[in-house]
């Protein structure tokens, strides 16, 4: 074994000469006849059909006794086994073992026999069966044209049988043999730029996006292509086949999350004559592109005039894809209806074989449960999809969505450590390898692991360049840099961004139908609530609130979508101008995200349900908020929701839940509040009115800094800990120790301790 080991991959190449030695041992023992047929056979690879081997051994000199009389002792020495019609080898490697021991000539011998044997029919082989080990050893025969026809007979077998991955290496044998082959078009029957349409369609299927695009580019400039048509011109002379390369190249575009797929499809649509058959299936992949895009309301109208033309023309495969894209895009108002076009898209995709499109509709089918709350849905989808891939022979190139969907399933149950081991099993797509750093990143944010975050948007960006990825795949970083902005203390940039969230659907005459620019409304809510407790920042907070409230003036009456309606509770607490009114928003929001098994949601709505209680002066209420918030934060580990707690919990006095009993943590007095009244409710006192009674004049910044110090923190610990620069920790805490009048930090903590900070 020591030979397969000291070799650079033990799993690929020739069997080295130690352990060919050992497997020859037994067959060298065997009669000469019976060398012979086992060389006839492991030509064939490790089994081999008894019709097929008996054709190849006529041709070969061998009767039929001598083949029988071969085999038997072949079978009596444990070399071979009896194997449904045919014979296998007992181990891969013993079969390796003996085709490498021929000479080289002696193998191109029987490979030509084999595909003679092959040409003349073999009776009991099936006609897809015939064609690809014809292909096979028609290559290794270095027939080139019996090679190239076979390989393309093969290619349009494979196809039939939805193989992908074997369908795209014949095509790409063919083109591989296409120079080596004079009249290669005419034994083909078709141009090379179509063998290059159909290279890239099938690179598509077997999960290769960027090869498809290869394919496909390398097509346009075979028909001497290089920009775009004229709408208005005369058609020109290959117009079908440049659709087919544009639209090829457009979906896989689209599927990488690249640029150029919207001029693809356009210029497919121009060159295409009035009723073309393609128009369907052109019109089904930009409606997809515009919806990715977040072009909703041109997506939906492509897509229903795509859905007429496919029906008209008999496109089924384009009306189940087309079909899915409508359900998707009907899942944000009318989420029931769009659910039942989903399920209806994947069904006729399922019931035709179309591979692709089901999948499609499995990922957005369980994304669209996700978007309105029903996890448990949302995690029996992504596991069907799962099952799927396993059964269609695709789980290596198709799974990533699935996997994906799972892993954003346990985060949101706050099962991170899972989470992450499903995100590793990502490997292939660079879109979803993309989007699983998104969730990398998101989980490090409420890990408040900055590190974790920084690293995760790096590894994003360099997997989609921005300057060539669609706009839509870098909102969630967009979402992150806003909060995180407003998180540690950068309120300026934290305001700009949001107000950019807000202005991006200032065009949308239905904002509730954009589901990308609804996402964005909830981190802008918790802007709000994050500057609304920063002096200096009323201003802000007004704009903030009267765009919001623009945007919610238009909000579906009478929806009964859950993330909706949770959207609107949550922003209705967040910027509603009566405190009372406020309130009862936020314990509706309270309310929904409890129903939806979702720690992450949960959390973050009792952090606004506690800013909310604080300003209507409902204190109690606020501490039980944010003893829940606590809870969830120690059992999951979410530091960013205990920071947040704790930060509420010092601004307004009240005991921190947090902190635990046993070991003398007092709560923090009234006196280090920011003296504003409780939650801005009436009965505030004249002192706390006025900003008095903090001890020494500490601002709130400086009472927080110094719980820090106390607690034994170095400045960078304490930047990490209230989102701010270590820098001006350093600030703070020479301020703070003047006020106190104290020389070093010891003291301060004696201090801070005497003061209920300890």
């Amino acid at each position: 074994m020591e030979s397969f080991l000291h070799g650079r991959d033990p799993a690929a190449g020739p069997i080295p000469e130690g352990p060919r030695d050992l497997l020859l041992a037994t067959v060298e023992r065997l009669p000469d006849a019976t060398r012979r047929v086992l060389g006839l056979a492991a030509t064939a690879g490790d089994r081999v059909g008894h019709s097929l081997l008996a054709a190849v051994a006529r041709r070969s000199g061998i009767t039929e006794d001598q083949l029988d009389d071969a085999l038997r002792h072949a079978a009596d020495a444990r070399v071979l086994r009896a194997a449904d019609e045919g014979y296998a080898f007992r181990h891969a490697l013993l079969a390796e073992a003996v085709h490498t021991d021929l000479l080289p000539g002696e193998r191109v011998r029987i490979h030509r026999r084999y595909a003679d044997a092959l040409g003349r029919g073999v009776p009991g082989m099936s006609a897809a069966d015939t064609a690809v080990q014809l292909a096979h050893h028609a290559h290794a025969a270095r027939d080139q044209p019996l090679a190239l026809t076979a390989a393309w007979r093969a290619a349009g077998h494979a196809s039939s049988a939805a193989a992908h991955p074997e369908h795209l290496a014949l095509l790409e044998r063919v083109l591989e043999l296409w120079d080596l082959v004079p009249d290669a078009a005419s034994r083909v029957g078709q141009p090379r730029g179509e063998v290059l349409r159909r290279a890239s369609r099938a690179s598509l299927d077997a999960g290769h996006p960027r090869r498809a695009v290869d394919h496909a580019t390398e097509g346009l400039s075979e028909l001497g292509v290089t920009g775009y048509h004229d709408p208005g011109g005369p058609p020109p002379g290959d117009a079908e086949l440049i659709a087919g390369l544009r639209h090829a190249r457009a979906h896989a575009l689209k599927e990488m999350g690249r640029d150029g797929a919207l001029e693809d499809l356009a210029d497919a649509i121009a060159v295409l004559p009035h009723g073309h058959p393609l128009a369907a299936a052109v019109g089904s992949t930009l409606a997809a592109t515009l919806m990715m895009r977040n072009h909703h309301v041109q997506a939906r109208r492509s897509a229903l005039r795509g859905l007429e033309q496919a029906r008209a023309v008999g496109d089924r495969y384009s009306e189940a894809d087309l079909l899915v894209t409508l359900g998707t895009l009907s899942s944000t108002e009318e989420h029931e209806a769009g659910l039942r076009i989903l399920a209806g898209g994947i069904s006729l995709a399922r019931e035709s074989g179309f591979v692709e499109v089901e999948l499609r509709g499995l990922n957005n089918l369980g994304g669209a449960f996700q978007r309105i709350g029903r996890g448990e849905e949302h995690g029996r989808i992504a596991e069907e999809g799962l099952r799927r891939c396993a059964e269609l022979g695709v789980a290596r190139t198709q799974s990533d969505p699935f996997h994906l969907g799972i892993a954003v399933r346990l985060s949101h149950q706050g099962r991170f450590a899972e989470a992450e081991e499903r995100l590793a099993m990502i490997t292939g797509d660079t879109v979803f390898m993309a989007r699983a750093r998104t969730l990398r990143m998101n989980i490090a944010h409420h890990r408040w692991d900055l590190r974790g975050v920084r690293e995760a948007m790096e590894d994003f960006r360099r997997l989609l360049p921005e300057h060539g990825s669609s706009p839509s795949e870098y909102l969630p970083l967009r979402f992150t840099d806003m909060q995180l902005a407003a998180e540690e203390g950068r309120h300026g940039e934290a305001f700009d961004l949001a107000v950019l969230q807000l202005d991006s659907g200032a065009d949308h005459r239905a904002p509730f139908s954009d589901e990308l620019y609804v996402l964005g409304l909830a981190p802008v809510g918790d802007v709000v609530d994050l500057l609304r407790g920063e002096p200096g920042r009323e201003g802000e907070v007004r704009v903030l609130a009267a765009g919001l409230r623009k945007v919610f003036d238009g909000f579906p009456h009478g929806t009964r979508h859950p993330g909706l309606l949770l959207l609107r509770h949550q922003v209705m607490a967040q910027i509603g101008e009566a405190p009372e009114e406020a309130l009862a928003e936020a314990e509706a929001a309270v309310s929904l995200a409890g129903d939806r098994e979702d720690v992450l949601t949960e959390g973050r709505i009792g952090l606004v349900a506690a800013r909310a209680a604080l300003r209507a002066g409902d204190r109690e209420r606020a501490g039980a908020h944010l003893a829940a918030v606590q809870r969830l934060a120690r059992r999951y580990g979410l530091r960013l929701f205990a920071r947040q707690a704790q930060r509420l919990c010092l601004r307004h006095g009240l005991p921190d839940p947090g902190r635990s009993a046993a070991v003398g943590a007092s709560p923090v007095p009234p006196a280090l509040t920011d003296g504003s009244p409780p939650g801005g409710g009436p009965g505030a006192s004249a002192a706390a009115a006025r900003g008095g009674g903090r001890p020494a004049g500490l601002t709130p910044r400086e009472a927080e800094v110094l719980a820090e110090v106390a607690k034994g923190r170095t400045n960078r610990e304490i930047g990490e800990a209230l989102f701010i620069s270590a820098k001006t920790v350093s600030v703070h805490v020479t301020n703070m120790m003047a006020k106190l009048g104290v020389s070093n930090r010891n003291a301060a903590a004696v201090r801070a301790r005497e003061l209920g900070l300890g």
